[in-house]
């Protein structure tokens, strides 16, 4: 198999310069919905998660300006490629770098486009490439399909939805999914995870509409594994190797387009080298953005809304987001907040606004801060608990800590000390229209909808000084917490295991000794993992216990009838009068063990019986010749015929 380079020339009916020109057009625009997708030219695009605030609409006081033309916070998604501005020049070069990798069939057809937090990779693939896709499919194809996925823990489980939905044309095709993802578990005859070729392979009408698998957020195959979680680590690379296979083959039938923080290239070179090698080779490393393109940026969406911005506003914003890390979010947020300025207050210039929001850097935090101090205390301790539920801690191999975003379910977040309306009345705050800090979505797991939330953008965990502090003081034990709580969640899902041993007690002891501090404490869901645990190491005691048990019992019940078999042998079926030093020991035992009545006829002759307790016992018959009897307890004994 071999890799296309970036100088590989397009074909010849694919021009660049018709390229730009389908880019410059309005290439997000929607035609249709259908069941279980959307469709965005002549592209199809199956979301793997549904976000529920996508109808939502910003109250706002009656203006004669239009809607907020600015997404804040909010991902910028497939369907947004009509207020997507500034990223023509990269969306070309990612145009011609995809067409490029289905020139040749030997070709292995993966995109990686990676580039620092909030660098804007990721609306770049979404809002750019896919629309641009949707206007000028790939050679001698009709249409296409997309894919649009984030892992998760269960990447598997994540496409295998998907793709059910694809086959189905139904959004809730339980049966299919999970069949689907046994057919991308199991590896072939040469060991090989090809799953997902042969499911793409019957897929109808694939010869003329191709599957393009966007893997957007593809850190998350690394950050929601736990290092020591063995069969998560095997659905990483299962899921991993199934990309490589689908891509390779010479088919064409599946190509894959990934989006990645830079800081992750190293865990891709320790896990998946052969996967690291397409980021030197076909990789796009998002560049900043030039001041050209943040005054496009900044100043388009508001003119096409029915205001254009001064030009010392746009010059400010440019100045303060121009090559600041991660600004394209908060540059974002800030263009949000001085646009509902203007709709509260036209007179108000933006100018104004963005300096009472404290600029570009401090709008999203002082807007986080605002909003959580004018919660009540109760409010406050919950939203405290919910934010640091959703972010992921991790120490790297330079002792050093990174903190990321994760999408975390309501059950996590769930308390004995607060109801679950509560709850949902502090996650409200921070995500409602208009606001948009957090944003909650829903995932098909098998049967049941799960709910999500998560932080928009990672700009606010660098960003709101309040957030940094909650966390330097619990590190250690949110690290503790983190553990249990996401090995809670796969044994929840049926994808992990209870605990026992040493890590039970440890889980057992931080339940304890945390249960009063609501911002650490364990949720509901870890609470039911933990006491299942216990119940099945009471369970797995007593089976322990019956399998040495059972067995000695026997062994004794065993012993005894060997015992008593004996001694009749010795006692009762000899006739000659000797000695037998056994003779006490059987008598002793037969005694004990209450056939004292049971002695007749027995054969005691020149045996040594000093001491013993024979009260009571029924000797009728017995030989006894020459038997010592010294000190014995011989009361109420029966000698009737004894010799």
């Amino acid at each position: 198999m071999t890799n296309s380079s970036d100088s590989d020339s397009l074909p010849e009916n694919i021009p660049t310069n018709d390229i730009d020109q389908k880019v410059r057009e309005n290439s997000g625009q929607i035609f249709g919905q259908m069941t279980g997708g959307i469709v965005v030219g002549q592209l199809t695009v199956y979301l793997s998660n549904i976000p529920t605030e996508s109808n939502a609409k910003a109250e706002t006081t009656p203006s004669s300006l239009g809607e907020n033309p600015y997404q804040g916070l909010k991902a910028f998604r497939e369907t947004d490629g009509d207020c997507f501005f500034g990223r023509d020049e990269q969306i070309t070069i990612l145009l011609e770098k995809f067409y490029s990798l289905h020139i040749h069939s030997s070709t292995v057809r993966i995109l990686p486009i990676y580039g620092p937090s909030g660098s804007g990779k990721s609306s770049l693939a979404r809002a750019g490439l896919i629309p641009a896709l949707g206007k000028h499919p790939l050679p001698s194809k009709d249409r296409g399909r997309v894919v649009s996925l984030t892992p998760g823990l269960r990447p598997l489980e994540t496409l295998a939805n998907v793709l059910a939905r694809i086959m189905t044309n139904d959004p809730m095709a339980v049966e299919k999914s999970e069949e689907l993802e046994r057919v991308l578990k199991k590896k072939n005859d040469n060991q090989k995870f090809e799953g997902l070729r042969r499911i793409a392979s019957i897929l109808p009408d694939i010869d003329f509409s191709p599957l393009i698998i966007l893997v957007d957020q593809f850190e998350e195959i690394y950050t929601y594994q736990a290092q020591d979680h063995q069969s998560g680590n095997d659905e990483r690379d299962a899921f991993v190797e199934n990309l490589l296979c689908a891509a390779g083959d010479p088919s064409q039938n599946v190509s894959v387009i990934l989006t990645m923080r830079s800081d992750f290239l190293g865990k891709t070179q320790q896990h998946h080298q052969s996967l690291n090698t397409f980021f030197s080779s076909h990789g796009y490393l998002v560049p900043a953005m030039q001041r050209e393109q943040l005054a496009i940026a900044i100043s388009e969406p508001a003119k096409r809304a029915g205001h254009e911005l001064d030009r010392a506003t746009v010059n400010l914003l440019i100045k303060e987001s121009q090559g600041q890390e991660g600004a394209l979010p908060l540059l974002q947020f800030a263009l949000m907040q001085i646009w509902e300025g203007l709709l509260q207050e036209p007179q108000v210039k933006p100018v104004e606004t963005l300096e009472k929001i404290g600029g570009v850097g401090g709008a999203l935090a002082s807007e986080a801060k605002r909003l959580y101090e004018a919660l009540t205390p109760d409010q406050q301790q919950i939203a405290r608990s919910a934010f640091l539920s959703m972010l992921h801690l991790n120490i790297d191999r330079n002792n050093d800590r990174r903190v990321t975003r994760r999408r975390s379910t309501i059950a996590e977040i769930m308390r004995d000390t607060y109801s679950e309306q509560a709850i949902r009345e502090v996650i409200e705050c921070f995500a409602k229209p208009g606001v948009w800090i957090l944003v909650t979505s829903s995932d098909k797991k098998g049967k049941e909808e799960i709910e999500m939330v998560e932080i928009a953008h990672e700009a606010l965990i660098n960003n709101w000084q309040e957030l940094k502090e909650w966390l330097d003081l619990r590190w250690e034990s949110l690290l503790k917490k983190r553990r249990i709580d996401e090995a809670a969640l796969a044994w929840k899902t049926s994808q992990g295991y209870l605990w026992e041993g040493r890590m039970l007690r440890d889980a057992k002891e931080f339940d304890q000794s945390h249960k009063d501090n609501p911002e650490t404490s364990l949720s509901i869901q870890a609470k039911e993992f933990i006491q299942a645990s216990v119940r099945k190491k009471r369970i797995s005691g007593i089976w322990v216990a019956g399998y040495f048990v059972v067995p000695a019992i026997i062994a004794i019940v065993a012993l005894h009838f060997w015992l008593i078999n004996k001694a009749n042998q010795i006692l009762f079926t000899t006739t000659e009068c000797k000695p037998n030093p056994e003779a006490r020991f059987f008598v002793d035992y037969l005694v004990r063990f209450g056939y004292r009545s049971n002695l007749k006829g027995i054969n005691l002759c020149k045996s040594s019986l000093g001491n013993i307790n024979l009260m009571g016992a029924n000797l009728e018959n017995s030989q006894l010749q020459n038997t010592n009897f010294s000190q014995a307890n011989l009361s109420r004994t029966s000698l009737k015929n004894a010799n």
